[in-house]
């Protein structure tokens, strides 16, 4: 279930942390500064990026043993893959090796998520955590209205990823700026005049 982006290019050109080799070059010293020469202007990510959906044993809650200075809960994300991401990683990049063997590389390496792979936020994965106060048609299935209004206090609007029940494999600024400009027509035209519920429960 769900899809995936394929995508080439690269965020920036840090030539330490982004600096793409073949697996077989060493991490460090004369070898590795002889092949970052090389290929520093001559290697480009292609990257894959699923949908995650939503699921049960998928949540957060107030952690109870960590606090912050006031001693207040830390928020606690549970979390981790299932067999559709796993199932999906693999099929999607399958059609991506294919596209790379059409550009015929000198060299690839794939990196794959597979089974037995844990979600690990030590690694950058373009992660765009999403959840927590979901928008609905109703105060029994989420937290904000389509105009990111709190069902119970009319005066908090909340906006972000937070509205999203899972990642739609996709980049969510877009979506999320488009979210933000039809709630901010909406405060402008009705909200200000008559404060309120912009939507009846």
């Amino acid at each position: 279930m769900g899809g995936a982006l394929i995508y080439a290019g690269g965020t920036g050109g840090r030539p330490i942390e982004q600096m793409l080799l073949p697996p077989t070059i060493p991490r460090w010293g004369r070898a590795w500064k002889a092949a970052v020469r090389r290929h520093y202007r001559h290697s480009a990510p292609v990257t894959l990026m699923g949908t995650v959906m939503s699921y049960r044993d998928r949540y957060m809650s107030l952690d109870p043993t960590y606090t912050d200075k006031y001693g207040m809960p830390l928020l606690r994300i549970t979390f981790d893959w299932h067999d559709n991401e796993y199932r999906m990683a693999a099929y999607t990049a399958s059609k991506m090796e294919e596209i790379v063997r059409q550009m015929k590389p000198e060299s690839q390496a794939t990196l794959l998520l597979k089974p037995g792979n844990h979600y690990d936020v030590r690694i950058y994965q373009s992660t765009h955590t999403t959840g927590g106060a979901i928008m609905g048609t109703n105060p029994a299935n989420s937290v904000i209205n389509r105009y990111s209004q709190s069902w119970d206090l009319p005066n908090l609007f909340i906006y972000g990823a937070s509205a999203f029940p899972q990642n739609v494999g996709y980049n969510p600024t877009g979506l999320l700026a488009a979210l933000a400009y039809f709630s901010a027509d909406k405060l402008k035209s009705s909200y200000l005049k008559s404060p309120g519920p912009l939507v009846s429960s």
